[in-house]
């Protein structure tokens, strides 16, 4: 294990330089806000239109605490399946390939859709703030609903949304080392995918956990995320987070279906493991940091929160809805918080603005003004190659996790 390494050979980018590329991938609009008037929907309820209930005025309104949401929509909603009078998506809910759950509650499919219920693969909410987000009360999905691992979701001690497979013995490889991860195939798309998932120790199938997904840099494996203690993060996170370590095909992120790969891997460990679908988190490191960038936008209401370190070589998205970012990169490789936070602190609606420059062998970590509550912005300079684990000046061991860590833990 290496972790202190640069890793200049990591970085891919066409021919190997670090530019901003454009996508043709389109995200959603953002989920309802608050309501004015009226009540939440209580569980086993469609999702109503946008911000409101039946016989309600819903006006644009704040996000709500674990709402990611910008701005609420306007309309008269009424009932089931989605907004029938009025604009706007499903409240608490976010339309996707992977269902209808967002971070702030239980919602259905988009009011246009006219279904009732969660989607297909739906997820539910936190119960903690469905209410305000206009999600079912419990934070659940309404009944029928079914969830990543084909059951209901159900709102859990705490506000948490549990997974399918709470309550279950899993049966997933828990590689129960980092040095040494055990690797799970699995067919997507007829071509076989590894991944490296770890657990507590003391594990508790009644409690749902935070999920984080680690995607390596180009050339890597699941073994290298996973024998850096994904990212670090192992010991901090004292028992509280389930790991998964992903591989790309051949090492390329730009290879294969990886918006497959890992609806996959979701669908397979939500099922198996007790996880709180309103808290899946990505990080990633060079390719592996653009393609979070990828996922995130790509599956909106999906992931909480992502962090990307020195992130290029995959195609960038062009849009994408409000979520919790932090970026990191070196003076001593070619990127800049330009081509790093600038597009989420955009997308977020925050003020862009030039962040302070890392001193002369040390970091400096600033967030950006003007963000929603529910979808800060940071970005780390630090004064070093091209690294996830970067050090300062003088010292052995990485300042990231310090950093990392308390923003995934504030959601």
């Amino acid at each position: 294990m290496q972790p202190m390494r640069a890793r200049t050979a990591m970085l891919v980018l066409g021919v190997g330089s670090l530019v901003a590329c454009t996508g043709n991938d389109a995200a959603e609009p953002g989920a309802g806000g608050s309501t004015t008037g009226g009540s939440a929907p209580t569980a086993g309820r469609a999702g109503t239109s946008t911000g409101g209930v039946s016989g309600s005025n819903a006006t644009a309104g704040a996000p709500s605490a674990g709402n990611p949401a910008a701005t609420g929509g306007v309309g008269n909603g009424s009932g089931a399946g989605g907004a029938s009078a009025g604009t706007g998506t499903a409240g608490g809910g976010r339309t996707g390939e992977m269902g209808g759950r967002s971070a702030g509650g239980a919602g259905g499919m988009a009011g246009s859709t006219g279904m009732s219920g969660a989607g297909a693969g739906g997820r539910g909410g936190s119960a903690a703030s469905g209410a305000n987000a206009g999600g079912a009360s419990s934070g659940g999905a309404s009944s029928g609903g079914a969830s990543m691992g084909g059951a209901s979701a159900t709102g859990g001690a705490g506000g948490a949304a549990q997974s399918g497979g709470c309550g279950k013995a899993p049966t997933l490889k828990n590689s129960t080392s980092n040095s040494n991860p055990s690797p799970i195939t699995l067919s997507v798309a007829g071509t076989n995918r590894e991944y490296a998932i770890r657990w507590p120790d003391n594990y508790d199938n009644t409690h749902p956990y935070r999920l984080i997904l680690d995607l390596h840099g180009y050339g890597g494996t699941y073994k290298e995320t996973a024998g850096e203690n994904y990212f670090g993060l192992w010991t901090p996170s004292n028992g509280s987070t389930i790991f998964i370590a992903l591989s790309a095909i051949e090492t390329d992120w730009r290879t294969g279906d990886n918006l497959a790969y890992v609806d996959a891997v979701l669908k397979a460990v939500e099922a198996d493991l007790c996880i709180d679908t309103s808290r899946v988190m990505l990080e990633g490191f060079s390719q592996g940091a653009a393609e979070t960038w990828q996922l995130v936008c790509s599956r909106p209401g999906v992931f909480r929160a992502a962090v990307g370190h020195s992130g290029g070589g995959v195609t960038n998205p062009t849009s994408c809805e409000p979520i919790p970012y932090l970026g990191s990169g070196g003076l001593q490789e070619s990127v800049t918080q330009t081509t790093q936070t600038d597009q989420f602190a955009k997308w977020n609606g925050c003020t862009v603005a030039t962040l302070p420059k890392a001193p002369t062998g040390g970091h400096a970590c600033t967030s950006y003004t003007g963000c929603p509550a529910t979808a800060p912005v940071r970005w780390c300079n630090y004064d070093g190659p091209h690294t996830p684990l970067p050090t300062d000046s003088g010292t052995s061991s990485s300042w990231m996790p310090s950093e990392t860590w308390p923003f995934f833990s504030q959601f």
